[in-house]
């Protein structure tokens, strides 16, 4: 499993209890609250980067792909992680429809394919992108916000 590093922000998990391990220290070092673009291909492993967070943030609920619901809500107030998806919206008019920014105020928002719409996103999101390499291996790759 990759370490994090002053100077790389790239992790390398080859099962998912290392990617568990790997979305914990992210979450350690992010924090609890705040926005994250997590992209990646189809069955790049996003929702069970999204379960590590989970666990990692002491929520018992079990973690979903939000693809069909496109936006749900876990844990209590004080451990909030709110996860959803572009993947199905066609337009930033849909993402909005949400109601984001409600979200975005408390605890944890973690978008699977937020690169999708990334205009209405707040400007400190981070990006998480996860890459499959062979033998169901991945890369996960840490982007901290432009200043």
């Amino acid at each position: 499993m990759g370490k994090i590093s002053p100077h790389s922000h790239l992790f390398h998990a080859t099962n998912i209890k290392e990617t568990n391990a790997i979305a914990a220290q992210i979450l350690q070092k992010l924090g609890q609250r705040g926005v994250i673009s997590l992209e990646g291909p189809l069955g790049a492993g996003k929702t069970h980067f999204v379960k590590g967070v989970a666990i990692a943030m002491g929520v018992t609920d079990e973690v979903t792909s939000p693809t069909f619901t496109l936006l749900q809500s876990y844990g209590s107030c004080e451990k909030r992680l709110h996860h959803g998806d572009f993947y199905r919206l066609q337009s930033e008019a849909e993402a909005l429809e949400l109601g984001l920014d409600d979200y975005f105020a408390e605890g944890l928002t973690i978008i699977e394919w937020g690169n999708k719409f990334p205009n209405i996103l707040p400007q400190e999101t981070i990006r998480i992108v996860i890459t499959p390499l062979e033998h169901g291996e991945r890369a996960i790759e840490f982007f901290l916000p432009k200043k």
